[in-house]
């Protein structure tokens, strides 16, 4: 598996584009703890943890760990050094705090900046000192709250005394002057400011004693730089070696659009590469555009027999995109290259292209409303989306922690709707997640001009398991969720996929907001929820649903079968 202990341990350059876009799987999920002296063992205890997960986080941690071991420190450390020049905007907002502390404590070790190192030192001084404050008070467990203790000056140690709850000014000081030193251009001030912002929002000292405040206020997080961080461009396209196998190009790969991560779209991209390399199928190369796809076709040893065509949430009411992807599919037939068009939704599109996509070698859409789209007489099959497979296998057979939090709240491609879920979780006080990057920046910016309590996060997977029930407008989120065994309730996105999905699963009665919700008085949005939750906890709920995730996983493996087969035919015939 790429990369080898050789390949860190290597002076050639690492593929972290490579990386940033595959999923570690194998083994089921566990939580590392401790420390193996055997370094195999221990590298061994962390693939779990990251099981499900994007290979760049692994990849991190062991740069982390074979530094801490102070092996090839030079070489080692300046991969780590590019990792972070090149994919600084994925780390920071995809590593938890654990992983963004280390690499504080790395810079510390080995940066040849003193002013670097003096500031990474400085955010693992303010992060471990909280761990070690929300530790002491996890061991004691002191659970009556009483300000009134806090009288006048109240010796602590040494000439220090306690903060004054109601109007102390300490914590809106300390946070002042550390915006001022934290510069947000560079690449420790970034880290500490996303690690005090999520401290600040936690439940910390800092979030526990904010209530009691009716004098010198702070902010639940760091403001964030101005301007959001430029994305990563596309790897350049090499020339790859010719191998006597089937190949296909991936055309919209989704995971890799506009640089940033989204979990639904990395796990679709992920299964889908997945299924066609365990089926004997070659990556030729991948294509978003037709500048790229006519690239990669130059670079290729030898033409591929195969384009398949990642439909996704791109294939609706005939968006330039949408016509975009489908004339390349038109030249890859002219060219005499077969097309396979798989995991699409189809809606609202016109009449040209239905008959473009007629002369394709096989298209499966992911849901009965979206075949109802297309004409009676059109041979498409219907296979739920991709990403069920890995959801599935990740979130099913993973130890994970307990979960922290009753409930969570997910965002939605629809703006309107995305706003009135952020403002049920400030209501409620719920953590709350974007799914892509670009929207997780919109969300920080308007929570940020009017000082909104709740700090939007990007979705991990972990991040999924870690709370009992969801609400969501996103259609990933809902697979996510269905596959993880969590109650979810969903809302319409831009088209009828989260429709079609709970339609032909049968679970739209009981996950199903209509849009009333998005208006109601939120005793009503609670009260709603909670009967519908109580609906999904049932056996018969429970039962129809495993019943749908079954038959979606047996059908994603027979659509990959079918286009191996075409692939395989396509090879053979003249």
């Amino acid at each position: 598996m790429y990369p080898s202990l050789s390949d860190y341990m290597s002076a050639e350059d690492l593929d972290f584009d490579q990386l940033r876009n595959e999923v570690v799987s194998g083994p089921s999920y566990s939580p590392s703890l401790g420390r193996h002296e055997n370094l195999q063992q221990h590298l061994g205890m962390l693939e779990r943890e990251f099981v499900g997960q994007v290979r760049l986080k692994l990849v991190h941690a062991v740069l982390n760990v074979l530094l801490r071991r102070r092996m090839r420190t030079t070489i080692v450390y300046r991969h780590f050094h590019m990792l972070w020049s090149g994919h600084a905007d994925f780390l920071l907002d995809t590593l938890d705090c654990r992983w963004l502390v280390s690499a504080c404590d790395t810079i510390c070790d080995h940066s040849t900046d003193p002013d670097e190192a003096r500031i990474a030192i400085l955010i693992s001084l303010f992060t471990n000192t909280l761990k070690l404050a929300e530790t002491e008070r996890l061991i004691t467990c002191q659970t009556d709250v009483d300000p009134g203790r806090i009288k006048g000056r109240t010796p602590i140690f040494d000439g220090m005394t306690a903060f004054m709850p109601d109007g102390g000014d300490m914590p809106a000081n300390l946070l002042r002057r550390i915006d001022q030193t934290l510069q947000s251009d560079n690449l420790v001030g970034m880290i500490g400011r996303e690690i005090i912002s999520r401290a600040l929002s936690a439940d910390t000292v800092f979030a526990r004693l904010a209530p009691f405040q009716r004098r010198n206020l702070w902010r639940n997080y760091l403001p964030q730089a101005p301007e959001p961080r430029l994305a990563v461009p596309p790897e350049p396209i090499q020339g790859r070696p010719g191998v006597d196998r089937p190949g296909y190009i991936l055309l919209n790969d989704t995971g890799r659009l506009g640089g940033s991560f989204h979990l639904g779209t990395v796990y679709a991209c992920s299964i889908i590469r997945q299924n066609l390399a365990r089926r004997g199928l070659t990556e030729v190369g991948w294509a978003n555009d037709r500048a790229r796809f006519d690239e990669v076709l130059s670079c290729a040893a030898r033409r591929p027999e195969l384009i398949v065509l990642n439909g996704e949430g791109t294939l609706h009411h005939g968006a330039p995109r949408a016509e975009e992807l489908m004339s390349i599919c038109a030249h890859a037939k002219d060219l005499g290259i077969g097309v396979a068009v798989l995991n699409s939704v189809w809606e609202g599109n016109p009449d040209t292209m239905v008959e473009a996509l007629r002369t394709l070698d096989l298209v499966h859409v992911r849901d009965s409303v979206s075949h109802g789209e297309l004409p009676t007489d059109f041979p498409a099959e219907i296979t739920p989306d991709v990403s069920i497979q890995l959801f599935l296998r990740t979130t099913r057979e993973g130890t994970f922690l307990p979960p922290k939090h009753s409930l969570a709240v997910m965002d939605s491609v629809v703006q309107r709707t995305s706003t009135a879920l952020l403002d049920f979780a400030e209501q409620e006080r719920l953590p709350f997640y974007a799914m892509p990057v670009g929207n997780l920046r919109k969300m920080r910016e308007a929570v940020a001009i009017r000082s909104g309590p709740v700090w939007p996060r990007l979705l991990q997977l972990t991040d999924l398991i870690a709370s009992r029930a969801w609400v969501t407008g996103r259609f990933h989120g809902l697979i996510a969720a269905l596959c993880a065994g969590l109650p979810v309730c969903a809302l319409s996105s831009n088209t009828s996929k989260i429709e079609g999905c709970l339609l032909d699963s049968g679970l739209g009665d009981a996950c199903l907001l209509s849009q009333d919700w998005l208006s109601a008085p939120v005793d009503q949005k609670r009260s709603e929820l909670a009967s519908r939750f109580k609906i999904q906890r049932t056996e018969n709920f429970i039962q129809r649903r495993d019943a749908y995730l079954e038959m979606a996983a047996a059908r994603i493996d027979r659509m990959f079968d079918a286009v191996t087969e075409t692939a395989m035919a396509r090879r053979q015939s003249p």
